[in-house]
């Protein structure tokens, strides 16, 4: 008998809105479920806390609590606070978005930025709308949705780091756009810095100049599309956002100690 593969589908467990305005709300997750049921939960009104090891956070408009249900945290309402917390909750099996949503953790922390009107609410309406009106096709079209609002979650947080924390936003500027014809100067005017402090800001935080992971990213992809396809190495190049194929090869060479186009034939 064939062995049963893991079902790699996110599905939707349940969506909800609450309002409470008493700290007898409070939940310990660590005491919950399985750390494969994961929340989303966007405050609307209020503020509530997230009490992580090491640090509370308060939740108020504007911001979601991403957790787990077999984690050290607890959220609930604040003793002090004076007014009514009123939020909608999603909770979703994770499955094979688990890489997406630590990732979304590991590099903003788990309260994030989720503004009413933008694009992760609006993905969130209209996953609560579909789920109460029973309108889901399958399960496919839920963990397409699902995968949806984690990237549009990121693509919140990165949007806010321009003008929050420049090199940030920076780091995410060169990933997006590293195979058009940008320069460091390009990008730091984008952050909003001059290019000296991002150049020091960024090799402090990420251990290499940003002139050296923006070159390292453009060959990285080359020698996959090298690999992968039979196009020119001068179309290789330029696709990648190198100037021409006299400063490609020369850069590839460097790297790889062969030329592109050995590279290209060797078994």
């Amino acid at each position: 008998m064939d062995p049963v593969l893991p079902d790699p589908f996110s599905t939707v467990d349940g969506v909800d809105e609450e309002t409470r305005g008493n700290p007898s709300y409070y939940f310990d997750n660590h005491r919950r479920g399985r750390a494969d049921e994961a929340v989303i939960q966007q405050t609307l009104a209020g503020t509530a806390f997230l009490q992580a090891p090491g640090r509370r956070h308060a939740v108020g408009p504007g911001f979601a609590m991403l957790f787990t249900h077999d984690e050290p945290t607890s959220y609930g309402y604040p003793p002090e606070a004076t007014e009514p917390y009123r939020q909608r909750y999603l909770s979703f099996r994770l499955g094979a978005l688990r890489p997406w949503f630590d990732r979304l953790r590991g590099e903003f922390g788990p309260v994030l930025r989720m503004a009413k009107g933008g694009e992760a609410s609006a993905v969130a309406d209209d996953i609560f709308r579909m789920f109460r009106g029973r309108e889901f096709r399958d399960r496919f079209q839920q963990a397409e949705l699902l995968h949806q609002l984690l990237i549009a979650l990121y693509r919140e947080q990165v949007a806010a780091a321009q003008t929050r924390d420049p090199v940030e936003f920076g780091y995410h500027y060169l990933r997006d756009h590293f195979r058009s014809p940008l320069n460091l100067k390009e990008v730091a005017e984008r952050c909003g810095v001059s290019r000296e402090h991002f150049i020091r800001g960024f090799g402090r935080r990420y251990g290499e100049p940003p002139g050296e992971m923006l070159r390292r990213l453009r060959l990285e992809h080359a020698d996959r599309m090298l690999r992968a396809t039979q196009l020119p190495v001068q179309d290789v190049a330029v696709a990648c956002g190198f100037a021409d194929a006299n400063s490609f090869c020369r850069a590839y060479r460097l790297k790889y100690g062969v030329s592109p186009g050995a590279n290209r034939r060797a078994p």
